[in-house]
This record gives C-alpha cells, structure tokens and sequence, in this order.
C-alpha cells in the first residue's frame, strides 16, 4: 500500500526579529508553517522604551498564549490621566460607567526589550534554530514563482514567502516600491528611562500620564525590568531643527533642560534622572495603497510607519501579523492571493491610524494650553467621554483574530 504523502508546510522567510517579525512567527509556527527570521544585530538588544499594549494588540497576544507571560512583565496602571504641563493638575480619561464605552481601554505596560524576550522565547520554543542573528537582508524579490530574500553579501535565502518587519527604512520596501522620502513632522522625540528608587514618592503611584503643553507633550508611566521599576517617558517638543530619525540617537540633558523649560519639576525629574537619553526627528512617509508584490509583503513600521501620538504602532503590527498568519493559512496553495486578500483586510484600517495619529500633534500642542484658564476648558472638550470615545473607540474594538479577511 501506498502511503499518502503529507503536504509540505509552506517555508516563510522573515527579515527583521522586532515585534512584528516574532509575532509573526509565533502565529505561523503555531499554524504548522516553516519559518526562519534573519535579523541585523548580532542579538536581542536591550533598548530602554516602553510600550503601551492596548486590547486590540492584547488579543493577538492572548491567541498565541502569551496572557501569563506578559502579565509576569506588566506594571498596569490604577488610573490613566492627562495633565496640566505647569501645575501637574490632572483628569482621569478612563471610564468609570462600565455603559459609557463598549471598547476595553485597559492598558499594558512593559519595556520594549522584556516584551521581545517573551516573543523570542515563544519563537525558539516551537523552533529553536528558527531566529539568524548578524544577518543584513538588502531587499526581496519574487523570481520564478519563488519569493528571495536577498542578503548583504549577494546571497539569497529562498521561501515561499518573504515579508519585511525591518521597520521604517526598510530594505523589502524599498526593493519593492522604491523610496520613500521621508517628511519631518516639525516635532522632535525626546525618550528616556528613570530608575523609580531615585524620583520622589509621588512618582510611585501607578499611572499612565499625558502631559500636555502649547508646544510639548509628554507621556509618563511605569515599567519593570527583572523587579527593578522605572518611569518610562516619551516627549515630543515643536522644534524647527530637526534631529536624524533614529530612536537610538543620544541627546543631551542641557537640550532637553532648554526645550521643557518651564514645565512642572516632575518632568524635569524625569530628565535629569534618566539612565540614558535619546532624541530624535519625528518624520512621516505617504501612506502606501500596495504592500505586497508578488509572494513578498511587509508588516508593521515597514509598510505604515506612524506618529507615537496614538500609540497604536506596535498594537497595529501585531494586527498585520496575526492577520497575515490567517491569510496564509486559509489561501496556502495560492500565495498571491492570500497576500492580496491581506492587503484588502488591512491597508485601509492602518492608513487610516497612520493619518489620525498624526492629527493628534494639534491636540496635544495648542496655545489654549498656555495658560491654566484657557488650558482647563480645552481638556474639558478633547478629553470628554465623547470625544474619548470618538478617538479610540474604533481603534480598540478590532480583532485580528477574528476579522474578515
């Protein structure tokens, strides 16, 4: 008797091992498919930001097991509040009418490198040769119905499919559609790390802050990292000068010092405490109407790159990923299409974040904030429930896990 052979998996090749690469390869290998990531650095770097998880980005994590494994790294906040740049006077922008928003607005709160560690253990889990370390990917291509990674010493690494997760400058882009100039947004990023045990007690109450001002914002909450809790923080500042657009480029406490002048000694603390400090330019690029091109495709910062002012980034990359493992899974003998049908699922929801986040910088920095008397009123209005609601509404509902593709 003959035995009958077994379908061999479909082999996907991922350049780039951020949070859209791992996540990915979680939901493939998880759905029975070969995957192999080929990232840059020669390992996983430890890289001092925070992240918000909201729910829509909690499913994907939930669906691939990770709940307990996040939760061990989370510091949730009590309260998530906007505050007054000068005084510190704050107002509580979740809901407490279980009636007034259908959408979850709970937020986890982690650092950047503990989120990936957590990711990469799952990968290495289910295939532990499957992550390259010390790998530069130059662009993809699709040859003779083959997709092709191609490497930095002209080699290729051949699959059925290639997607780019190698972020905002990414190389399978670029191979695919060409540049993309970048545009500075007029607001440069300030980010840093600041050990709790050296903030004053006030700091210690578990909130998630924004910090508002007529031409500056920042973003306050905690983080942990093997037990020792930090204040994590992201400022953005209206700047004419702009600064290189990498996260990882060192800034100077003098700078930061000048460009929040004024503001409440809270925040000051945060600077000067910090156990580093980056600066950066804050750019965008035109929203693309294409992602994949033949058996290549991109995910997350590569293909929508966006303002923090949302901070939808990482939620949404961890949507295309989880979207595109379904895709691949329903359409697995015809790769084109299941790539089109991703494109068809999820351009649209991401440029459309892409362009709201970016319209909060007015939100954020308004001359109404410059003093308290007209900076109250407008809290009122920009973070009642209603407009709360209207804001986030839309973005937290969604379900990659479940969505029509």
């Amino acid at each position: 008797m003959t035995e009958s052979k077994q379908p061999v998996p479909l082999h996907v090749i991922i350049a780039g091992a951020g949070m859209g690469g791992l996540t990915l390869a979680i939901a493939l290998l998880q759905k029975g498919f070969d995957v192999d990531v080929y990232e840059q650095s020669p390992e996983l770097r430890e890289v001092g930001a925070g992240l918000w998880i909201s729910a829509n980005g909690d499913r994907v994590l939930e669906r691939l097991g990770l709940r307990g494994a996040v939760d061990a790294i989370n510091l949730p906040p009590q309260d998530r509040v906007v505050r007054f740049w000068r005084t510190g006077e704050q107002r509580s922008v979740y809901f407490r009418d279980e009636d007034v928003s259908k959408a979850d607005h709970t937020l986890i709160q982690v650092l950047r490198a503990e989120l990936q560690r957590v990711l990469y253990e799952a990968v290495i889990k289910l295939k532990p040769e499957a992550v390259h370390f010390g790998v530069r990917s130059t662009g993809a291509r699709t040859v003779d119905g083959r997709a092709q990674l191609i490497l930095e010493d002209g080699s290729v690494v051949e699959g059925d499919v290639v997607v780019g997760c190698d972020g905002a400058h990414s190389c399978v882009r670029q191979a695919l559609f060409g540049p993309a100039p970048a545009r500075y947004t007029g607001a440069n990023a300030w980010r840093g790390l600041a050990p709790m045990d050296k903030l004053k007690p006030q700091h210690r109450t578990p909130l998630a802050s924004t910090w508002i001002g007529p031409t500056a914002h920042v973003t306050t909450y905690p983080v942990q990292r093997n037990g020792e809790e930090f204040v994590s923080f992201s400022a953005q500042v209206d700047s004419p000068t702009w600064q290189t657009e990498s996260w990882s480029e060192p800034g100077e406490l003098s700078e930061a010092l000048k460009d929040f002048e004024g503001w409440h000694q809270d925040i000051l603390d945060l600077f000067i405490n910090s156990e580093n400090l980056f600066r950066w330019g804050l750019f965008v690029r035109d929203p693309l109407d294409q992602w994949s091109e033949g058996r290549v495709t991109l995910v997350g910062d590569a293909c929508h790159s966006m303002t923090p002012y949302l901070g939808m980034g990482v939620n949404l990359t961890m949507e295309d990923a989880y979207v595109l493992s379904r895709c691949l899974e329903q359409w697995p003998n015809d790769v084109e299409d299941a790539l089109r049908r991703y494109d068809v699922a999820r351009i649209e929801r991401a440029n459309r974040t892409k362009a709201k986040s970016l319209e909060m910088l007015s939100v954020f920095h308004s001359p109404a904030l410059t003093s308290r008397e007209t900076a109250w009123p407008y809290i009122e209005q920009q973070w009642s429930p209603q407009a709360v609601r209207e804001r986030y509404d839309w973005l937290l509902a969604y379900d990659a896990t479940t969505a029509e593709i």
